[in-house]
């Protein structure tokens, strides 16, 4: 037993030091992290013209950065925001043609909470 709780520390510590730990999914429920690095990717299909999509929701950062970042269709930026340390609203939405549309978020050695959710109009 002493082995698998040995073992169990161990593999944590070293998800926090590379990718850190995260309790949740973002735009289903509060994400809690710690020392979070990397990517995450999510995409809405947009089916009427000037459809606004995007997602709203709050920031919590203990230490770190969350950045924003919807793409449209074609590829182009076209809205965006960052959460530095201290408690932030967001609102990351943008409409325009139909077709898919992609909310990346990039956190940099983030701890806090992250919650939103999808937002169409």
């Amino acid at each position: 037993m002493r082995v698998f709780v040995v073992v169990v520390l161990l593999a944590l510590a070293t998800l926090y030091f590379t990718l850190g730990l995260r309790l949740g999914y973002l735009i289903l429920t509060p994400t809690y992290m710690w020392n979070a690095t990397g990517m995450n990717h999510y995409t809405f299909r947009v089916f009427d013209e000037n459809q606004s999509v995007g997602v709203r929701g709050s920031c919590t950062v203990k230490s770190g950065k969350a950045t924003f970042r919807l793409i449209n269709s074609s590829g182009t930026q076209i809205a965006g925001q960052v959460c530095p340390r201290g408690k932030w609203g967001l609102n990351v939405m943008g409409s325009g043609d139909t077709g898919h549309y992609r909310l990346n978020i990039r956190l940099e050695k983030f701890t806090g909470t992250i919650n939103i959710k999808e937002a169409r109009q």
